[in-house]
Parts: structure tokens; sequence; C-alpha cells
């Protein structure tokens, strides 16, 4: 009788979320026919400066309605007819939803390639605004991409290029929206409070408690905000209240944007409070709002399906969130992440080198008059001294900052690399642990592999952080082992895992993994230290396959009478010639979102040289990277 009323309980909500979802959809398409009409009646009338209104009124509507494939295509026809009219704002603020738009398809390569497009527009015609949308949709795709840092720092400098503009509420307090967020995913909820706090005093300062819907949207995603810290904290009545704040605004709005995120945030509230059921409910209600992924929401269903005994359904929604989650350390990822980084960089780069140039300008005009009063003074010999002392000091600390930076790094690197694992590992466990539930032996085969994939991740990091010890030894390897040169190579593709990630092993891949040597490998003998020497050589390979994502990698050999050099040619994105050293020191990855610690060439060449060879980067190769590992034969 109880499993019947929650059936009905269950049918009668998903009724209704229906009806209102049709509703606000029909009301959506009624509102857009509506503006249809009035842009054609300013058109009739010649009145260009009402039309862009409503034109920029459509692009609004489609965006609160959540209709976002709508918008995409949409936003393409209004930019047209903006770029015509020179209403640049509104084709600047067209152009970044559209961004958005496709970036909430899943159509990362687009919304990337369309941002682009937008700052580089924006910076020919030196339009404020333009720049100010490309640096928001930045911080929007590394928000997508799990990387706080970045995202805070380009929102900021969206909010440092908009703070002049009293008439654009909304997207500036989006941006407070989107920094609170971004902390909300690092769980570092303290920051998020924070950010809270800032942003109700500026929407005190700009707006009070002004009756507009564009401002009851802003205190919904505020009150959500401080819901989703005090829900991370343990708090749940604080949360309650802010949730019920939130809830009241959302109503008063009443657009599927609104909607959809107050219903997501209940679902994760009734999670914390071990409201399996409603948390279910809210979960569909998301659902019904929107189709864009929303992986977050999919994690909170299956939280609350495993405590209601539905483990065979958490257990496909845990392997989809897998293979989608394992994909972001793909290579499409990285590579994404790549353009993306490049993409913000460009312009900082820019930005600093005008900084330098008049910090420059400034420090010459100094250094003149200092080495005129020292002149007077002490004499030139006083003044060189002293200049010399200053730039040691200088060059002193700026290696004590670079050194603490690499570390920094190097932790964070850590983190993140082991946290995915970890959390797949845990969301498998609480499956295969859950008493009664039968999964299909398909599935179970699928879980175990996974979790050997995995548990191996793990250990392999521990033992790259075990390597850190032998990076400073200065200690000799002593080379006792007689072996041959195929007996090494062998191992170390093995090691490498090269194989798993290319061709003709891996179908799947772009790239192709072959061996040249002018002379049959097993032949070839040489006296060495066989673990050290397949150690150095797996090395290599897995960095020739982390920053390769098509083409080829190549693994040669070549001998004299004394010597015996492995060398790895790859088609990947390769290092420039002021770089080859650079990038032997510890901690160092010359690309940020890349996967690893930084230890990887700096063991390998410690390695080679305790054995009395060397390793190095071939400066002229120019298709890719080249780096050779030279080895004693006798």
């Amino acid at each position: 009788m109880k499993r019947i009323s929650t059936i009905l309980i269950f049918l009668t909500w998903c009724i209704v979320m229906y009806a209102n979802h049709t509703e606000s959809k029909g009301l959506a398409k009624a509102a857009l026919a509506e503006i249809d009409g009035q842009i054609a009646h300013w058109q009739r009338l010649g009145d260009i400066e009402k039309e862009g209104l409503a034109r920029w009124k459509k692009i609004v509507t489609l965006k609160n309605s959540s209709m976002t494939k709508e918008l995409a295509d949409e936003a393409e026809i209004q930019m047209t007819w903006f770029y015509g009219q020179t209403q640049w704002d509104n084709y600047y603020r067209t152009w970044q939803l559209k961004a958005n738009a496709l970036c909430s398809m899943g159509k990362l390569q687009l919304a990337l390639h369309e941002t682009q497009r937008m700052l580089d527009d924006a910076k020919k015609r030196e339009n404020t605004l333009g720049r100010a949308m490309a640096y928001k949709q930045i911080g929007v795709i590394y928000l997508n991409m799990k990387q706080t840092e970045p995202a805070v720092d380009a929102l900021q400098r969206y909010a440092e290029l908009m703070k002049d503009e009293d008439d654009d509420i909304s997207s500036l307090s989006n941006i407070y929206y989107r920094m609170a967020k971004a902390y909300d995913y690092d769980k570092a909820y303290d920051q998020e409070l924070r950010v809270t706090e800032e942003w109700l005093e500026f929407l005190h300062k700009k707006v009070g408690k002004l009756e507009k819907p564009e401002v009851h949207e802003c205190y919904n995603a505020y009150y959500l905000a401080r819901a989703a810290a005090f829900i991370g904290q343990k708090k749940l009545e604080d949360a309650k209240m802010a949730l019920d704040t939130a809830g009241h605004h959302a109503h008063l709005v009443k657009t599927s944007l609104s909607l959809h995120h107050y219903y997501k945030m209940q679902a994760r509230f009734f999670l914390a409070s071990g409201d399996a059921a409603n948390a279910v409910l809210y979960t569909d209600s998301v659902s019904m709002m929107t189709k864009d992924k929303d992986d977050h929401t999919s994690e909170v269903r299956a939280q609350a399906l495993m405590m209601l005994g539905r483990g065979d359904e958490a257990a496909r929604i845990y392997q989809r969130l897998y293979h989608e989650k394992d994909s972001l350390f793909g290579r499409d990822a990285r590579q994404h992440l790549d353009e993306l980084n490049t993409l913000f960089q460009v312009d900082e780069l820019k930005m600093e080198q005008q900084q330098s140039k008049f910090l420059y300008m400034v420090i010459a005009a100094s250094s003149i008059m200092v080495a005129l009063l020292l002149l007077l003074l002490y004499g030139w010999r006083t003044a060189i001294g002293h200049k010399k002392v200053s730039e040691e000091l200088r060059i002193a600390n700026e290696k004590a900052k670079a050194s603490s930076k690499m570390k920094t790094e190097f932790v964070r690197n850590i983190s993140h690399e082991i946290r995915t694992p970890l959390n797949i590992l845990s969301g498998f466990t609480q499956i295969l642990t859950t008493p009664g539930i039968d999964l299909p032996e398909s599935e179970k085969a699928d879980i175990q592999e996974r979790v050997e994939e995995n548990t191996d991740r793990i250990t392999k990091l521990v033992d790259r952080m075990l390597e850190l010890s032998d990076i400073s030894s200065e200690a000799i390897i002593e080379r006792s082992d007689k072996t041959d040169v195929k007996m090494i190579m062998e191992q170390a593709i093995v090691q490498s895992g090269i194989s798993q990630h290319t061709l003709p092993e891996n179908a799947d891949s772009k790239v192709k993994f072959e061996i040249i040597s002018n002379q049959p490998t097993d032949s070839v003998a040489l006296i060495t230290n066989e673990l050290y020497a397949i150690r150095a050589l797996s090395q290599i390979l897995e960095n020739a396959v982390k920053f390769t994502y098509e083409g080829s990698i190549t693994l040669k050999t070549e001998y004299t009478e004394n010597h015996l050099r492995f060398i790895v040619e790859d088609t990947g994105i390769g290092i420039s010639a002021d770089q080859a050293d650079h990038v032997f020191e510890e901690f160092v990855q010359l690309d940020d979102f890349a996967d690893g610690t930084g230890i990887g060439l700096t063991v390998a060449r410690s390695i080679a040289q305790r054995m009395g060879g060397d390793l190095w980067l071939d400066t002229k190769y120019t298709q890719g990277s080249r780096f050779i590992f030279e080895l004693l034969r006798k």
C-alpha cells in the first residue's frame, strides 16, 4: 500500500511538472510570436532603435526559456542585423550567448571558435564590451572544464572591463554567480560565501529591492549560491532558508531558466537531508526543464537512487559519467584546453608587453637619475656595484617565485590526478557493496575493468611521486647487466602503455607507432642497468604519447662502437628551442592542463647521466619533438 502511494505521488508530480513545463514552453512561444510582430511593426515604421530593442528581447526570451538550440540558430540571424545597423552592444552580447549556447549543447570546439572570432573582432574595433563578452565566455568554458583558477581570473577581467556599466546589472550579477559556482566545484565553501557577501553588497548598491524581473533573477541566483555553500557546510537550516527565498524570487519570474536552477538546488538539498525520494523527483523536474547535459544533477540522482535501493539504475548513470569524465582527460579535451589557454593568454601577453614597456621606460628613467646621483656622490664604481647587487637580488627573487609556483602547480596536479580515479572507485564500490543488488554479468565485468584501470592509475601516480627522491640524487648507477636492445625496447613499450593509445593496436587512435632500426635489435648487446634503462625510455615514450594528438611516434636506434642511442620522434605540439633545457627541470610542464606531475623527463635525464650517458632535445627537428637518449655500450 505504501509503495502504491509513493508511485501515485510520483506520477502526480510528473504530470504537474510536465503541465507546468508545457505551459512555460507555450508561453515562451506566444511571447516569441508577439516579439516577431513587434519587429515587423517597427520595421515598417523604420524605427531602427526600437526594432533593435525588440530583436534583443527575442534573444533574451530564448535564453530565459532554456531554448538552447533555437537560441544558437536565432543568434546568427540577429547578429547579421545588428552588424548591418552598427549596433555593437547587442551584436557582441548576442555573439556571447551564441557561444554559450553551443557550449551548453556540448559543441565545445565551435564555442571556442566563436569566442576566438569575437575576441579578435572586438580588438580590431577596440570595443571594450566585445572584449568583456569574450572574457566572460572564456570563464564559462573554463568552468565547464572544472578549471577554477583560470575561470575566476577570466571573469574578474570581465568585471573590471564592465565596472562602469550601470545599466547591465544582470550581466555583472551573473559574474558573481559564475565565481561562486567555480568555488562550489572546488568545495571551497568559505570562499563561495565570501563571494555571495560581495554579491549582496553589489545588489543593494545597484538595485536595492526594485520590483523588476531581472532583479528577481539576480536575487534568485544569489540565494541559490548561498544555499549551495550552506549545503556543502552541512548547515541545512540555513540552506533551507536561502532556498525558500530563492524559490520566492524564481516563482515571481517563472522562466524556465530560473526554475531549472531552483529545482537543481532543491534536489541537492534533499539529498543532503537524506530525503532520497524528493531528490529523485526534483532531478526529474530538471530533466523536464531542459535537454542540456548536467553531470552534477546526474550524480545527485545516482546517489539518491542508491539510497532508495535502485542500484541497477545508479550503476548505469555511474557508467555513463565514467565514460564522459574519462574523455575529459583524453586527447580531445586536452586539445580544447590547449586552445582555450592559448586564446586566454594571447591577449594577456599583449597586455603584459605593454605594461612591461611602460615599466621599462619608468625603470630606465629612474636608473638614469640614480646613476647621475651616484656619480656625483660615490662615483661610477659604486653605482655599477649597486646595480649588480640589485640585479642579482632580482634574479634570485624571480627564481624563488618560479620555484614556489612550480611546486604549487605540482601539488595542484597531484590532487587533480588522484581525485578523479578515487571518485570513480568510490561510486562503483557503493554499487558493489549494496545488499541485494543484482547486476548483469556484462556490467559486473565492465565495473571490474574500470576499478582495475583506476587502481593502476593511482598506483602509477604514487610510483611517480616516489621518483622525486631520485631527481636530486648524484649517486652513480651501477651498470652490471648484460642485455640486448630488443629486450629494453619491449619492456619500455609495455611500461609506457604506448601501444594501447596508438595504431595499429588501438583502432580508434589517430597516432601511428612504429620502430625503425638499421640492424636486428636482438643482436646488439650492451652492459648497463637494465631496470633503470627501461624506466628512462618508458618515461620518454609516455611524454610522446601525452603531447601527440595525431600523426606518428617513432622509436629509432643508432649504434656506434661505444654508444647506443634511442631516438623518440613525434609529430606532437613540439617544444621551442629556448625551452630545450627548461623542460628537464623538475615540476615543469609547458602545458598547464596536461596530465602528469612534471618530473618524467627530469627523472629520465637524471638516470641517463648517472649511467654515464645523456638525454637531450634535438632543436633542429621541426615536425614535433625529438628526444635522444644515449647510453654507453661497454
